[in-house]
């Protein structure tokens, strides 16, 4: 492995490790805030401070990388809205399994768009998948396959298309310009989402809200997906989003020791399956 790998590798670790505490922080901070309402602010202050620090990657930008940007931008506010809404519904460690999904979806969104080879092991993880969900789905006593649940693996595809979508738009915008102009658009959506659809819903900015915001805004946001933009660069989109889907591990992990989650046999059951799902994915023939 070279060492170009090696930091693409722990770049993506990385933020998979933050992405992972960030589903505790959200869980607690949609106590007070509603879910556009929070995309719009984190990326807000996201975009502050990826424009001081990447400003001079922003010269000379042309129409085309501003369309990249909100392309961008635009899958990123729907898929984090979406998850967002359905981190209501649901658990924390469940939320973060099945935002996983982008994993298997990746492959054959490649396939359908460029027309990528997919093996077998592809087919065989997609199978697994559906087996872990419905292990999940007939866990009665973590209340089954709900609407949370659903709305998850919505998001889990708007992420694939993310995750694609950042693959080809920086072979042709700078890295870290593409950063800064998916915060902004994604800020500027969500906000538009909070003022069309959570009109009225109250924003109770308390202490633990604000903590929660600022941890969401500087950590999840700022630093990971700063790191997963420019680790994405240096490593293929497949490969990146198994290390990225590291996060679903993290996040069941930080439940249980920080929200007090209760995993069930079938639920643990469940996970293997879809973590089992996730590494087949990953194996490639050389």
């Amino acid at each position: 492995m070279t060492k170009r790998e090696l930091m693409a590798d722990g770049m993506l670790l990385l933020t998979a490790l933050i992405w992972g505490s960030g589903f505790v922080v959200m869980k607690n901070t949609l106590d007070s805030i509603p879910p556009a309402a929070i995309i719009a602010l984190r990326y807000s202050i996201a975009s502050a401070l990826t424009l001081i620090l990447f400003r001079k990657h922003m010269k000379g930008l042309t129409r085309a990388d501003i369309a990249r940007g909100a392309l961008v931008g635009l899958l990123l506010c729907l898929a984090y809205v979406v998850q967002t809404i359905g981190l209501k519904h649901t658990t924390a460690g469940k939320n973060a399994f099945l935002t996983t999904v982008y994993v298997l979806l990746v492959p054959f969104a490649c396939w359908l768009l460029f027309r990528e080879k997919l093996g077998v092991q592809n087919f065989a993880a997609a199978g697994l998948m559906l087996l872990g969900i419905g292990l999940l789905s007939l866990d009665s006593a973590s209340g089954g396959l709900n609407m949370g649940d659903m709305l998850t693996i919505v998001c889990g595809g708007l992420f694939a298309a993310h995750i694609v979508a950042v693959d080809r738009c920086q072979r042709k915008t700078d890295t870290y310009a593409l950063i800064v102009l998916q915060f902004m658009f994604c800020a500027a959506f969500a906000a538009m989402i909070h003022l069309f659809f959570e009109r009225g819903e109250p924003i109770v900015m308390g202490a633990g809200a604000l903590g929660g915001l600022l941890y969401l805004s500087v950590f999840s946001t700022t630093v990971a997906m700063s790191l997963q933009n420019i680790g994405q660069s240096m490593a293929p989109a497949s490969h990146a989003s198994i290390l990225l889907s590291l996060e679903s591990v993290f996040g069941a992990l930080f439940s249980c020791l920080l929200l007090g989650e209760v995993l069930t046999e079938k639920m643990l059951l469940g996970f293997a399956v879809i973590f089992a799902a996730l590494l087949i994915n990953g194996t490639r023939k050389k």
